[in-house]
């Protein structure tokens, strides 16, 4: 079966639930209030089909991407072509990366910092920590396993100019030792009559709130400045706080 990740159209529709507006205008709060340097320049890892891109480029932001699938990076491109947008792109692993010139925002978006073991991790800090520049933000979404991933399931149905795209995601524990789930996303997409499948599946290390601390704030140069529930900056994560959804995460580059 073909992957999601061949096909960013369809990609694009299926998380088109989010409030990119909404998001940027977070994104930016947390900037105002915890960034110790202008932002003038914001690099996506793992940018996949860059949603926030045009939203951060009307809103006066140089956009930079980085992404390890050349269809996803072709397709961000066009996009930002057909907007006569500038943009630069990186073709490159998120655990294994090097800028031209290190930026003043860094983000990662939906739960995709996708790593295979300890030593990914680790690599990934050091990338991260030499393509930002001191004093500015680390803003991540949802990439902190803050709940096992043990038995995940969710679905959802998006659609746009006649496509359906009907999503199913899908965890379950592959080896507790070394904290590997197996996850699966299922497009069952509807165009002109027609019905097709898109599978990702793969394996991704859950990352769990202090072993994060601990490779960002003790091996490496970010300090921590909060994580909030829900894209919800006045809404801390902390003890009996109930469902945990969409969590958010700032480091700071020292």
């Amino acid at each position: 079966m073909e992957s999601i990740y061949s096909f960013p159209h369809y990609y694009e529709i299926a998380f088109s639930y989010r409030d990119i507006p909404a998001e940027v205008d977070v994104m930016e709060e947390a900037i105002a209030k915890y960034s110790k340097i202008p932002v003038n320049t914001v690099l996506e890892l793992a940018c996949g089909n860059s949603p926030h891109m045009l939203e951060l480029i009307d809103r006066g932001y140089t956009y930079y991407g980085l992404d390890l699938n050349p269809t996803m990076i072709e397709f961000a491109q066009q996009k930002a072509a057909s907007k006569n947008c500038e943009a630069k792109f990186y073709l490159a692993d998120l655990t294994d990366f090097k800028l031209n010139e290190p930026v003043d925002f860094l983000y990662i978006m939906l739960g995709s910092l996708y790593v295979g073991n300890t030593e990914g991790l680790l690599s990934h800090f050091t990338s991260a920590e030499a393509g930002l520049k001191q004093g500015g933000l680390y803003f991540l979404d949802w990439c902190i396993d803050f709940e096992p991933l043990s038995h995940t399931v969710d679905s959802w149905v998006m659609r746009r100019g006649g496509i359906t795209v009907n999503t199913r995601y899908t965890t379950r524990l592959h080896d507790a030792a070394e904290q590997l789930y197996e996850e699966n996303i299922l497009f069952t997409i509807k165009e002109k009559g027609a019905e097709r499948t898109l599978l990702h599946k793969g394996m991704r290390r859950a990352i769990f709130p202090q072993e994060f601390m601990l490779a960002a704030t003790k091996l490496h140069n970010f300090e921590f400045v909060g994580w909030w529930n829900d894209w919800n900056l006045q809404q801390p994560l902390g003890e009996g706080r109930g469902e945990i959804v969409r969590p958010i995460t700032v480091l700071r580059r020292r």
